[in-house]
């Protein structure tokens, strides 16, 4: 028999507080913060290999800061282990100095090779970035640095990419894909970038292919974040390895585009005046 007529009341379910994504805590830690900011360095290193590049962000710190404890975190993408050679050759193996290889290989199912596992590598990396963000002042982190930002972007970043769109690594590739790419590049960049302490990229030049012209081995739009930019050049004829600021966003004449000698070869020795930003 129909109950026609007969409505049943549906109990409704109380809504939850919403609760904000941020409390004023957070946003009075924040200013705090914000009214604090202690790095003044963040800088893009250009330059060949075996340029002085690495030698000059590992000097970054004065004698005080040394002395103090304070230390570098260098994280290397490149294989040729400059950061390792430098600490042990010309640092005294300094246990401030700290160089990471953030790289991760794991066994392919499908061939039972070891594979750069550009993923975990690339999670890998974030994870350190934002350990070093929660934990610079208790560690004493005075400066942070990616050495190979090219290798990233072209060896990480470009091949996931390649491979999670199935792609030749010779094949064109539509811009979509790109903008993929250039998210996982980054994802990591900016979590370097928002870190408040000193932070350096190291890179090498390019040569574009279009023009001819050396270019940065990094996203185009990478040096725009940039408070310096310091191009190295070594003179074949000497061996001296030289640089010189390019952009520098504190008003500082004194450096701008005035070329100085970081290593000077001569009688078989090496003397090292290095560059301080």
């Amino acid at each position: 028999m129909a109950l026609g007529g007969l409505v049943i009341p549906i109990e409704k379910k109380k809504a939850e507080p919403v609760v904000p994504m941020f409390s004023d805590k957070d946003m009075e830690n924040l200013i705090a913060e914000g009214d604090s900011i202690n790095s003044e360095i963040t800088a893009l290193f250009v330059g060949d290999p075996k340029t002085a590049k690495t030698g000059c962000a590992i000097d970054c710190r004065t004698d005080a800061e040394i002395t103090d404890g304070q230390k570098i975190i260098y994280i290397e993408m490149n294989s040729d282990a400059g950061g390792r050679i430098n600490k042990k050759a010309f640092r005294k193996d300094d246990p401030s100095i700290i160089v990471i290889d953030p790289r991760e290989f794991s066994i392919n199912e499908m061939t039972g090779d070891w594979d750069y596992n550009y993923i975990r590598t690339m999670g890998k990396l974030k994870a350190l970035l934002m350990w070093i963000k929660i934990n610079k002042e208790r560690m004493k982190i005075h400066t942070v640095c990616l050495d190979g930002v090219d290798v990233f972007l072209s060896e990480v970043c470009e091949n996931q990419m390649r491979m999670d769109e199935s792609l030749d690594i010779s094949g064109g590739v539509k811009m979509t894909f790109w903008k993929s790419r250039n998210k996982y590049f980054y994802d990591a960049i900016n979590m370097m970038l928002s870190i408040d302490i000193n932070k350096i990229f190291i890179t090498h030049f390019k040569e574009d292919s279009e023009t001819k012209k050396l270019i940065y081995g990094c996203q185009k739009n990478m040096p725009d974040k940039m408070h310096q930019i310091v191009e190295f050049r070594k003179d074949p004829r000497t061996g001296n390895c030289y640089a010189k600021v390019v952009a520098d966003r504190r008003n500082r004449p004194d450096i701008l585009n005035k070329e100085v000698c970081v290593l000077e070869m001569g009688d078989g020795k090496r003397v090292w005046h290095g560059l301080k930003l």
